[in-house]
């Protein structure tokens, strides 16, 4: 492609000698340059000759390098000379009439004009600028556990980059979120309902996603209990239920996205939530900490085998967050003092600050991160 110059009025003064002409049909003669971003277009045409009033969604600048013209803009002419320049915003309609004599116009076209690229031109692929990489559009997301706290934010943060959003609860719909996400971002969304607990649920539930919007790009793991009981006393009741929930169920939902992906193609982001617990052991949470634990290095061990099919398995770590899970904890004043003083940002995390890490992780901005454990914890951990 020909070196343009910087600033699209320096046409009118380029040298347009060795840049070969094409005549056309109606008898006007054309030459052009292509660049990145710009088609310039210089015409010689003949007097009398008229171009019908047509609109295209690029916008033009006009510069009369030999006149005079009379232009149709819209729903009014106006005739215009030599040195004069006209702007066209997109899908502007335009025309002109040559008058008694010989015209030279130049356009210049943003973005190119394709429609005037030779026949079997490549065309360059175009720079993405670094914020188009965290663009979510045309995605879809399954978010579990998005009837409030974490997964009603994460799942607003996914709609707010462009991705419509499957919305899923134990047992009421999620209305609340699904309100939230259509009146601040307007993408669609359907409210799901599945009790984890339930080991047949996990398939239900992205079979049901599947057959709504026909593809999952985007599966986020949320959906988690926490049951506080010493460990001498905690019993097999809580320890199933805490792990079928906060572990077994998010192996089997990845692994059905997982297969979806895989047979698909193109690949696609999993995102498991983790926990400061999968760190550290906690105190009265041994189911709690066990499953988190695991979620860690199911985490690794799905990204191994899936990241030659594209699909980047992460994993978040929430730190101290406002959320139901955490009230116990809220209400007690000493320990609550004793983890603010340990947060070097001083304050609990609240679901608004899991946002830039979803959207990250979920979209191209990480497609070379893979079984990474991303902490969101205002510090907690570096203590």
């Amino acid at each position: 492609m020909t070196k343009i110059p910087e600033s699209a009025l320096e046409f009118q003064h380029h040298d347009w000698n060795g840049i070969p002409s094409e005549r056309l049909p109606d008898g006007s003669q054309r030459q052009m340059i292509w660049g990145e971003r710009l088609t310039v277009c210089r015409l010689r045409l003949p007097k009398r000759l008229v171009t019908p009033v047509h609109t295209h969604p690029n916008e033009q600048m006009t510069i009369v390098v030999r006149g005079p013209v009379l232009f149709t803009i819209g729903n009014e002419q106006r005739i215009v000379t030599t040195g004069d320049v006209l702007h066209f915003p997109p899908n502007m309609r335009h025309g002109a009439t040559m008058l008694d004599e010989e015209v030279i116009l130049i356009d210049v076209f943003s973005p190119v004009r394709e429609d005037f690229l030779p026949q079997g031109t490549v065309r360059p692929e175009k720079a993405v600028a670094p914020l188009d990489l965290f663009r979510l559009d045309g995605k879809v997301a399954l978010v579990t556990g998005s009837s409030r706290g974490l997964g009603a934010g994460m799942a607003v943060a996914l709609a707010g980059a462009g991705a419509d959003i499957a919305l899923h609860a134990s047992e009421k719909p999620p209305s609340d979120t699904e309100l939230s996400i259509s009146s601040t971002t307007g993408r669609r969304t359907e409210s799901l309902t599945a009790d984890l607990e339930d080991r047949a649920a996990a398939d239900r539930l992205v079979a049901d996603t599947l057959s709504r919007f026909g593809r999952i790009d985007i599966l986020v793991n949320n959906a988690g209990i926490i049951r506080r009981q010493p460990a001498a006393e905690h019993s097999d009741e809580i320890w199933d239920s805490v792990i079928e929930v906060n572990l077994s169920s998010v192996f089997r939902l990845c692994r059905a996205v997982g297969r979806h992906m895989i047979e698909r193609g193109g690949g696609g982001k999993i995102v498991n939530i983790a926990s400061m617990l999968s760190f550290q052991g906690g105190i009265t949470v041994p189911s709690y900490a066990a499953a988190k634990g695991g979620i860690s290095q199911l985490t690794k061990a799905l990204a191994n085998e899936w990241a030659p099919h594209g699909i980047n398995v992460n994993a978040i770590a929430p730190g101290y967050m406002e959320t139901d899970n955490t009230v116990a904890l809220r209400e007690d004043a000493g320990r609550n003092q004793q983890i603010l003083a340990r947060i070097p940002a001083g304050r609990w995390g609240t679901p608004a600050d899991m946002a830039g890490a979803i959207v990250f992780l979920s979209s191209n901005a990480s497609n070379y991160l893979h079984g990474h454990i991303l902490v969101v914890d205002g510090g907690w951990l570096s203590r």
